[in-house]
């Protein structure tokens, strides 16, 4: 297990209400569910941030890794922040790192890495990263 990322690792935050169904049946916040947060974070961010239209819009970026490692146990009713940044922009493909933290605390209850392919919506096949959406991204860029 590697060491929980803080919070000053990141400037860029997303907050997740959590809701009664998020817990599993250990009454705490299910993995499946951070990983949803996760997506969750990253989409939003390229929906208000990149000005994305990730319905219709002629780019879509599908997610072709995931992994995450737990720190500690949120639980609803817990209000949660994740941290977004990005380790790495190549060609189509884009990678994530991503930490959830309770506000104010500087530790993370989790983490991950997700990875993101970046395709033509009509032909399916990957392309090569507007440079608008990748300046924005580098804004997220980490220096770890």
């Amino acid at each position: 297990m590697t060491e929980s990322p803080q919070r000053t690792d990141f400037s860029h935050f997303h907050p997740i209400l959590t809701r009664p169904q998020d817990n599993d049946l250990n009454g705490h916040i299910a993995g499946a569910t951070v990983h949803g947060f996760f997506e969750t974070a990253i989409q939003a961010f390229l929906v208000e941030q990149a000005e994305l239209d990730l319905r219709e819009g002629a780019l879509a970026g599908f997610v072709i890794s995931s992994a995450a490692e737990f720190y500690a146990l949120p639980a609803f009713p817990d209000v949660l922040e994740v941290g977004l940044g990005v380790t790495r922009l190549g060609g189509s493909t884009v990678e994530y790192r991503l930490a959830l933290f309770r506000p104010g605390e500087p530790d993370a209850c989790a983490a991950g890495t997700l990875v993101q392919v970046f395709v033509e919506r009509a032909s399916g096949e990957p392309v090569a990263l507007p440079e608008t959406l990748q300046i924005i991204l580098a804004g997220l860029q980490l220096n770890r």
